[in-house]
């Protein structure tokens, strides 16, 4: 499996820390760098990222309160993947993948107020005797953070939203591409466009999300990627 060659991903790693800061990408990624100066010491992909932040000051996606215009996102993201690489086997082992946002008036505001929202992707294995639709990965709304909401808004388990893995690159594309308007922030558009972006994605998509589709594919041999584990409401 030649998309998860340590050395490739090491590569792309390093051109990706470049586009971010060339391009001015607002937040703190210094634990890329990190990990840039660690990835030498491994023997396979895995890593542990849990204080990667993102900046939106102004334009923010925030829905309610309209006064809100800063944003940090706050990203924990571990992945681990076997030291089997077996192409009919899903690759990861361990997997961690939460989104917390704070909202605040200003960056700089004094207001101790501060506005809580998070989604949290899940590896679920255990399909069995599950009470509510699980499908393998999902996205899901709500975390700890949440339990701090005020007694108007109700904040359910369910539903699970079907999506595929993610690693750091895909994770990134993700907050970008949900999180920051392309019309207010250039850089989200300037990273889009540029050849070497699109290349380092498309080679995270051939790692995880590849084998992941193929599960909608009549002629899938996947152990793990099924399509009634991956989708388990569709009906077959």
């Amino acid at each position: 499996m030649d998309s998860w060659d340590l050395r490739n991903f090491r590569n792309d790693l390093s051109i990706f820390i470049e586009l971010i800061k060339r391009n001015g990408v607002t937040g703190d990624f210094s634990d890329l760098d990190t990990l840039l100066d660690e990835i030498n010491n491994k023997e396979l992909i895995e890593y542990n990222l849990e204080n990667i932040m993102f900046y939106i000051n102004k334009n923010t996606p925030v829905v309610k309160p309209l006064n809100l215009n800063y944003c940090e996102i706050h990203l924990n993201h571990m992945l681990m993947c076997s030291d089997n690489l077996d192409a009919e086997l899903d690759p990861l082992y361990r997997y961690v993948f939460d989104i917390s946002i704070s909202s605040f008036k200003s960056a700089t505001s004094t207001d101790d107020k501060i506005y809580f929202s998070s989604w949290h992707h899940d590896r679920h294995l255990n399909t069995e005797n599950v009470r509510y639709t699980h499908p393998t990965y999902h996205f899901q709304f709500g975390g700890k953070k949440m339990e701090l909401i005020d007694d108007k808004m109700g904040v359910l388990s369910c539903p699970r939203i079907p999506h595929p893995p993610m690693d750091i690159f895909l994770g990134f594309h993700f907050i970008l591409s949900n999180y920051y308007n392309n019309r207010k922030f250039s850089f989200v558009s300037a990273l889009l466009e540029d050849t070497a972006y699109q290349n380092i994605i498309k080679r995270a998509q051939k790692r995880l999300w590849t084998p992941y589709f193929k599960a909608f594919d009549s002629n899938n041999t996947h152990q793990d990627f099924t399509m009634s584990n991956l989708f388990p409401l569709y009906i077959n």
